[in-house]
């Protein structure tokens, strides 16, 4: 499965009501956008989606403000209609201008993240990787990005069915045999809610706790269903600069591999 470049976090219902507050009542709306930009910009999947509903948060703002602009005429003659014109379009000028960069930032932003998912999955799917300390020695963020990340993936149906225990990840062998096999299926949800993903992080937490995980293990301290992918896994990643485009490759245990953008073939 690709993933697709740029990828976009889709808005929840929860952004679609900042967007409709912020065309009824924009100062609530507008507070609403900034409040979920600072709540949730940590996380790799939200920054392009909170910039780009920024964007529309300012331009729905600048609807409301014109039609209040337009109902303090009493009446709307030639002189009116010029002086609501120009006052629109000085208005326009300034408060466009912030919107155009949070769209251009938000759109690199999904593309950056796009990339990301795509270094992921190389990692876990083809080169095997397992320790979560490897996949971000790769991908060169934090480890708390990658737990959240790849559990994004999960939750999304970008990679098989798995989880993250105690730095190490495990993918359920049937899913990951039908994902290479190329009869895994695409599930999205038609919307991404916030409380369901905290929802299943309380989930996840009170059936993963240290005292209900030691019966559901077995010796090896993984989940009954599920293995750790370590057949193929290398020791030590290498990422290579493609001569030709520019593109990073991943080399697994390979000496060599083809670029997947320009077809250049890339040494180790």
């Amino acid at each position: 499965m690709e993933i697709p470049v740029p990828y976009k976090v889709r808005f929840s219902t929860f952004d679609t009501w900042i967007i409709i507050l912020t065309l009824l009542v924009f100062p609530v709306g507008g507070l609403l956008a900034f409040i979920r930009l600072a709540s949730t910009h940590h996380h790799n999947k939200a920054k392009g989606r909170n910039l780009r509903l920024l964007g529309w948060a300012m331009v729905f703002s600048y609807i409301s403000i014109m039609i209040i602009l337009y109902l303090t005429y009493d009446t709307f003659g030639e002189e009116e209609q010029i002086d609501y014109l120009t006052s629109g379009i000085v208005l326009a000028i300034y408060w466009f201008l912030p919107t155009l960069i949070f769209f251009l930032v938000g759109h690199r932003l999904d593309k950056k993240f796009g990339s990301l998912l795509q270094v992921y999955q190389e990692a876990v799917v083809s080169m095997r990787l397992t320790s979560v300390e490897q996949i971000r020695s790769l991908s060169q963020t934090s480890p708390a990005d990658v737990t959240r990340d790849l559990t994004f993936m999960f939750e999304e149906g970008l990679l098989p069915d798995g989880r993250i225990i105690n730095g190490t990840v495990y993918i359920q062998q049937q899913a990951l045999e039908d994902y290479l096999s190329g009869e895994y299926e695409e599930e999205y949800d038609d919307e991404y809610d916030e409380e369901n993903d905290e929802e299943y992080d309380d989930e996840y937490d009170d059936e993963y706790d240290e005292e209900d995980s030691a019966s559901d293990e077995n010796d090896h301290g993984r989940p009954s269903g599920f293995q750790s992918p370590v057949s193929g896994q290398s020791s030590s990643p290498k990422t290579v600069e493609c001569p030709g485009c520019g593109a990073r490759v991943f080399l697994g245990t390979e000496r060599e591999k083809e670029c997947e953008y320009c077809g250049n073939v890339v040494c180790a």
